[in-house]
């Protein structure tokens, strides 16, 4: 039986991203004749084929999908969700979708209602976006109430009115980094929660993983953990006020990508060794990881959040195709000893 190839086999037989092809196969953008080569020949090797399916597909409506993104030139965590997001674009390029991005700072809410609004106002078929604010979130959702609008979301989930959640529990998340402080910590031990750069009452993924930490306090007989929240302005100031303060502290959970900031503070305090566990595989984390300031890291696995929460709104689109209300990744638990595997599969 003759295998059915795609433009993702031919971008890694040709050693080319899949842009690159879909650009060569289209005949839109610029290329290098050495990759344009690379290219041609592979596909001949592969004996490639437009899918026919989708040929047929072209004389139908065309679905128009908006993916509401936080800009990744402004927060590394999202660069591997744009990736994933535009890899999903591509390898449907011949079906009748068009996905527009709409990039909002993540660090501003107004940005993010902005864009919500705007892509209700393009009139889409559907929306998957990260509900990174709470309140702007509502607002958006509001807009769309009664619409028939598919509504699919991930990284951060939402109490209701969405038909799609990608991503991990979170409550489990926070219990989860909970359980290695305690199993990694000596008896009697006091934990903190640090949030940082984000409104906590307006960032539900934060008060989850907050949650699910506690909980697992409750239920073992620690003490409830300290809980801090500290903005870019102060941070170095305040988190070494905390730590002075709280002298008998002995591990540490960020609930963001961002627990290099506190690692580079403890990084410089001799005299203290407290125990960290944050969130995903940015290089700064990594670093620390490997200097052994970081503990912990839970992989969130972003790009596979994303890529496969965009494929199963496509594909119920444009097959009907039947998703489940929430698809949760692993939890996987990233350290010094692992992680050059976890990179490797990225």
């Amino acid at each position: 039986m003759r295998t059915k190839h795609t433009i993702k086999d031919i971008a890694e037989k040709a050693g080319v991203s899949i842009g690159t092809v879909d650009r060569v196969l289209h005949e839109r953008g610029r290329v290098s004749k050495a990759s344009e080569e690379k290219i041609m020949a592979a596909i001949d090797e592969l004996d490639y084929k437009p899918n026919p399916i989708a040929r047929t597909l072209k004389n139908s409506v065309v679905y128009k999908i908006g993916v509401l993104l936080p800009n990744p030139n402004l927060d590394s965590f999202w660069e591997p969700c744009e990736e994933g997001v535009q890899e999903v674009i591509s390898e449907y390029d011949d079906f009748n979708v068009h996905v527009v991005i709409y990039h909002f700072n993540p660090f501003k809410p107004k940005s993010f209602l902005q864009k919500g609004h705007k892509a209700y106002q393009d009139g889409i078929h559907a929306l998957f976006f990260v509900p990174l604010f709470e309140r702007e979130t509502n607002s958006i959702l509001e807009k769309f109430d009664g619409k028939n609008i598919l509504l699919a979301t991930f990284n951060s989930t939402l109490s209701n009115g969405i038909d799609l959640y990608v991503g991990q529990d979170l409550v489990l998340s926070g219990k989860t980094a909970a359980k290695l402080l305690h199993m990694s910590s000596s008896y009697g031990g006091k934990f903190a929660i640090v949030h940082i750069n984000e409104s906590y009452d307006n960032a539900r993924h934060m008060r989850e993983k907050e949650q699910g930490f506690t909980s697992y306090c409750h239920e073992n007989g620690i003490d409830s953990p300290l809980t801090i929240t500290l903005m870019s302005g102060d941070f170095k100031t305040k988190l070494i006020s905390f730590l002075e303060k709280h002298q008998d502290l002995q591990g540490i959970f960020i609930t963001t990508s961002r627990a290099y900031e506190v690692a580079k503070v403890l990084d410089t305090m001799d005299d203290k060794r407290i125990l960290l566990i944050g969130y995903d595989l940015l290089d700064e984390n990594l670093k620390y990881l490997q200097k052994g300031v970081v503990d912990f890291l839970i992989h969130q696995d972003p790009k596979m959040q994303a890529s496969l929460g965009l494929k199963y709104v496509i594909e119920n689109l444009l097959f009907k195709k039947v998703f489940p209300e929430k698809k949760l990744l692993p939890i996987a638990i990233v350290n010094s000893e692992n992680a050059k595997s976890y990179l490797e599969q990225s």
